[in-house]
């Protein structure tokens, strides 16, 4: 049986949200959720810069990116974004899933004491992936549409990265290194939204986790506007993975607004 890396800090967050659950449904609620179904649906446009650190071999050889939100968009090939919400009383269950085909470049030169500059090495980064969270919540608090949801689930990060060097040494060798990862993270945190006036909203979103990756976590939070038919989000949105030894993604995070358009039935 394949045991979870970092289970300890897992079994901790397991229990710190438990106790969370226990604490606010003592306080209780003071309006009771609607016990029909409703159901949400968010389609959105999320625009991070990318960063961290590529380990491609055991033997330790390394690199670091980053892919600013910009060039995201001039190298943007494909993105679909969306997340789904089903609600019964105070339990609901969600989904959320992101695609991203992106592409960067970089180059690493020297200057001579003749005033010349020579490309020592040319690069290009190209990273195909998925992220889907899937995962339950349940309504700890709620004040009128105010409300906040402790979650629990699970997260994948399948990614592949193409990563093609020209240049490096005297002989000008290139290099053409491709690796993939599938990470599946155990997940905890808490999610809602704080109502300011009969249309303004704080919506806020946090988790952490641990699995397959030695730490991963999350947090968004912004401001919406609610419509009769739904709402406007824009919301600032970090997204964080790392792996311990010689596994391929060190400090890799993505950072950036998000804009969405939601719909309630």
């Amino acid at each position: 049986m394949r045991t979870l890396k970092g289970s300890g800090r897992y079994s901790k967050a397991v229990v710190a949200s438990a106790v969370l659950v226990a604490s606010f449904t003592a306080i209780g609620a003071s309006e009771g959720p609607s016990e029909d179904w409703q159901y949400g649906l968010l389609i959105y446009g999320w625009l991070p810069s990318i960063n961290g650190d590529l380990r491609y071999s055991p033997a330790g050889s390394s690199g670091s990116f980053d892919v600013d939100a910009d060039k995201i968009i001039d190298n943007l090939q494909m993105t679909f974004m969306g997340s789904f919400e089903a609600r019964k009383g105070k339990w609901s269950g969600f989904t959320d899933v992101i695609y991203l085909d992106i592409s960067g470049s970089d180059s690493k030169s020297v200057t001579a004491p003749d005033g010349m500059t020579k490309t020592l090495l040319d690069g290009s980064l190209e990273l195909k992936g998925w992220v889907w969270t899937l995962g339950g919540s349940y309504t700890a608090w709620r004040k009128e549409d105010s409300h906040l949801d402790l979650l629990a689930g699970a997260r994948l990060l399948s990614l592949d990265t193409d990563l093609y060097l020209t240049g490096g040494g005297p002989l000008q060798r290139d290099r053409d290194i491709s690796k993939s990862v599938n990470l599946w993270d155990g997940i905890v945190g808490a999610k809602g939204k704080l109502m300011l006036d009969d249309h303004w909203f704080v919506p806020y979103y946090a988790d952490v986790g641990t699995g397959d990756s030695e730490i991963t976590w999350q947090a968004a939070g912004g401001i919406g506007y609610a419509f009769k038919w739904g709402e406007v989000r824009l919301k600032y949105r970090y997204l964080k993975y790392d792996q311990s030894g010689d596994e391929l993604l060190q400090n890799v995070a993505f950072g950036g607004p998000q804009l969405g358009v939601g719909f309630r039935f």
